[in-house]
């Protein structure tokens, strides 16, 4: 293979890595010695730099990042794209659909402390946050039930959790 080819490799193993990749893992896919390898790393940022993304170096080995002079226009397309639940958070969904619940009883069911998870589904609009009593309860919004694919939120329905009627 050409130098060209090797840095190409790089850059499309770079690229379908979801998480930053060690010179070791890059030396072993392409056969070749760390100090070659760097070689062509280097290459490749140099071939990378006037483009829309550079090579990033952390501890934890190299990743391809977008490059901060276009911020403005890769923020407004994260910002409207939707972001999948990660578990923690589906799980205080999960508790919340039953019944609107106090952060204690959340966090004595999970096991864990929620506050973190409680305040990004609150930014995020999810979730509500009423005093009832001196109590401060949460509970689940139109905007999240509305989120759900159709299909999701009919098995939610069929399974009595709650009533479209509601939302």
């Amino acid at each position: 293979m050409k130098k060209e080819e090797y840095v190409a490799a790089i850059e499309s193993i770079l690229f379908v890595s979801q998480k930053p990749i060690k010179i070791e893992e890059i030396c072993r896919s392409l056969n070749m010695d760390a100090a070659a390898v760097e070689e062509l790393i280097n290459a490749l940022g140099e071939k990378l730099k006037d483009s829309g993304v550079n090579i990033a170096v952390s501890k934890k080995g190299f990743t391809i990042t977008p490059n901060e002079k276009y911020r403005k226009y890769f923020s407004k397309f994260l910002k409207k794209r939707k972001s999948a639940l990660s578990r923690e958070l589906l799980e205080v969904v999960a508790i919340l659909l039953k019944d609107r619940s106090t952060k204690e009883k959340i966090d004595k069911l999970r096991g864990v402390n929620n506050t973190r998870s409680l305040n990004i589904l609150l930014k995020k609009g999810y979730v509500k946050k009423e005093i009832i009593e001196g109590k401060i309860f949460y509970s689940l919004t139109d905007a999240l039930i509305k989120s759900l694919k159709p299909e999701i939120r009919s098995i939610l329905q069929d399974s009595g959790l709650f009533n479209e009627k509601e939302y």
